[in-house]
């Protein structure tokens, strides 16, 4: 009760503010304007040529009636509940990846938001995570077919008042199937699993609004839930391993694994913003969340095994885990901004983040050797981890049309992890830190009306990181240059890389990326009778590290390469009432996984009364792998439809 009141109560207090500042409504009659475009076409697909698994993970593109695209605009001057309406809705009908978005609200009474999205995510490549590869079973070990749903809802009352309450509440769900591995001393399996996860949140405050500061109280709960199944029934599943494990054949023939984590948790939220003077203004948060979670795990399996530490033979297993943690979190941030000179602003940036995770487990596991044996563990651990990073900038306007910026970025942290281990039982900890100086720097500049250029760049010398391929000795830049060689005509370009180090004796890390990008962009008469767009990036990877050789734990170098070409044209041309539009992407790799893709298209938009037009779309995919040809695949699709503007 003592939580829930201080959830409610604020919003009471704020509600009861509002109320009594809330002016009747008055509804004279106003001009009303309404504006709704619709584009429903249909879309056919081509017998998938090669291989569809890998077209559903990559493109997923299916056949049928659907809402490519709509939007509503709705105005009314003088309306009583409402006089502001926006949405629109994008891919629905079928499609892998649909949105829909509604904003209405009355002049500086209400402003109500929707927000919703749903993907269906596919994924089954067979080159991945498929040992069986080489006997011709081409099925990934680690597929998915899920759909995650998350909707969004926020409101604001009186946003422009000086005391504005809000409300917001969030849920996110996945569900779907799947194929992952249950692992037994000696053999691993390929079986089944359920997915099933629920996050739901909600918010609410008020922000205070005065004409020098602004303040921001937040507070909010938040409930989690995550119920896995992994099963195996009614069958014998030889596993990837054939061969004989201390001289016994290991062998699946049922399992049931349920794992159900519950959590909730309440939050609060501070915000302040400031400008004292018109040389100072800063921003500054604090946010604090507990959240708790209880986990239960109940495992039975059946079939042929053998207990590597016991050295034993079983045909039975079960096992029962129980595990609870509390997960304090808080952060904090603070921005100042000065203006001690016309031409120059200082930027100072503080932020902490404190995670720690304390947790407690029982393990009871049964084997049902000769005779019967029992595991009982039970463990106390603790993850700690503090991040923070202060940077300062200084930004000067060396002349009107040259902007110079300098600076320092700290960033420093420690954590405490439990360290793996394969031993059964208790586990011993790991520490790590990070610790890093960055230097800051950046120019921008602007040459009469035709071009701009803008660089930026950042190097470290590298101290300590918490992973191994983290940024440790480091350098990178960023340029970004446009041209407008004509009120129509426009180039730009772009240049990244990035060059970090590690050179510790066990890693031995030497990671590049370079990435240079081209674009022409062709609009004369501002696109009505033609424009042209063309872009080209060309990009390079390179990654070297030392790792870990499984099955007996030496040490190997991985070397990855990728080498990109990637392009696209597209032509808008207007013929007599027709708009027609060709073109295409392609991309193409080479190195470790050599790699093309290639997407032409062509589409006709024709007037065919007031307000409606035909439109008609080709697209062709084609995918190709060097190593992989099995993943190949190559398809049309077509729609066609109607446009309707009211």
């Amino acid at each position: 009760m003592a939580r829930l009141g201080r959830v409610v109560l604020p919003f009471l207090f704020a509600a009861a503010v509002w109320a009594q500042e809330t002016p009747p409504i008055a509804s004279p009659q106003g001009e009303q304007n309404w504006d709704v475009n619709l584009d429903i076409r249909n879309r056919w697909v081509q017998d998938i040529g090669g291989n569809s698994q890998v077209y559903r993970s990559v493109v997923n593109l299916g056949e049928g009636p659907r809402l490519f695209g709509g939007d509503i605009r709705f105005r009314d001057s003088a309306g009583a509940w409402i006089d502001t309406l926006d949405a629109n809705a994008n891919s629905w009908g079928g499609d892998p990846y649909n949105t829909a978005h509604v904003r209405f609200g009355l002049r500086d009474v209400y402003d109500l938001t929707f927000n919703y999205r749903n993907v269906a995510y596919f994924n089954n490549l067979p080159s991945f995570a498929n040992p069986l590869l080489g006997e011709g079973l081409l099925l990934s070990q680690r597929a998915l077919d899920i759909t995650r749903r998350q909707i969004e809802t926020d409101l604001v009352i009186k946003p422009n008042a000086t005391v504005s309450p809000f409300f917001s509440f969030y849920n996110a769900q996945g569900f779907g199937r799947g194929t992952t591995i249950y692992r037994a001393d000696g053999d691993e399996f390929p079986v089944d699993t359920d997915l099933d996860d629920d996050l739901t949140s909600f918010r609410g405050g008020v922000k205070l609004n005065f004409s020098k500061y602004n303040f921001t109280l937040e507070q909010g709960g938040t409930t989690f839930s995550d119920d896995q199944e992994v099963f195996f029934r009614d069958g014998t599943n030889p596993g990837n391993i054939t061969r004989p494990f201390l001289g016994r054949d290991i062998v699946l023939n049922e399992l049931l694994q349920h794992y159900r984590a519950d959590g909730d948790g309440f939050f609060n939220r501070g915000v302040v913003q400031g400008r004292p003077a018109s040389w100072l203004n800063f921003t500054g948060q604090f946010l604090y969340s507990r959240p708790t979670i209880n986990v239960t795990h109940d495992l039975t399996a059946a079939g042929s095994f053998v207990s590597q530490a016991l050295i034993a033979p079983f045909t039975g297993q079960f096992e029962q885990n129980l595990a609870d943690a509390n997960r304090p979190h808080s952060s904090a941030s603070w921005t100042t901004e000065l203006r001690p000179h016309d031409r120059l602003r200082i930027v100072q940036s503080w932020y902490t983040d404190r995670f720690h995770v304390s947790s407690g487990s029982s393990l009871v596991r049964i084997l049902n050797t000769q005779p019967e044996t029992e595991f009982e563990d039970v463990a106390i651990q603790t993850l700690i981890l503090n991040y923070n990073q202060h940077q300062v900038d200084a930004i000067f306007e060396a002349h009107p049309r040259v902007t110079l910026r300098g600076g320092h970025r700290f960033v420093w942290g420690d954590a405490v992890v439990p360290e793996a281990t394969l031993r059964f039982g208790s586990e011993p900890t790991n520490q790590g830190e990070i610790r890093r100086h960055v230097g800051l720097a950046g120019l921008s500049l602007r040459a009469a009306s035709r071009l701009t250029f803008s660089m930026d760049f950042e190097t470290s010398p590298g101290d300590r990181t918490f992973f191994r391929t983290g940024l440790m000795d480091y350098w990178k830049t960023k340029t970004r240059a446009r041209y407008k060689l004509s009120p129509s005509l426009s180039l730009t370009g772009a240049f990244a890389i990035l060059d970090n180090r590690n050179p510790a004796q066990d890693i031995n890390f030497d990671f590049q990326s370079r990435q240079t990008s081209v674009s022409f962009h062709f609009t004369p008469a501002n696109g009505e009778r033609f424009s042209v767009l063309a872009d080209y990036t060309r990009s390079t990877l390179r990654s070297d590290i030392e790792v870990v050789q499984l099955p007996f734990f030496g040490q190997e170098f991985s070397r990855y390469r990728d080498n990109g070409h990637h392009a696209g044209l597209f032509g808008d041309f207007q013929v007599g009432r027709a708009r027609l539009t060709a073109g295409g992407s392609f991309s193409v790799n080479a190195g470790s996984r050599p790699t093309r893709y290639y997407v032409p298209r062509g589409a006709v938009t024709v007037p065919v009364a007031d307000r409606f037009k035909w439109v008609a779309e080709w697209r062709w995919y084609g995918f190709g792998e060097e190593f992989f040809r099995y993943e190949d695949f190559r398809t049309h699709t077509f729609s066609t439809g109607l446009q309707i503007g009211l």
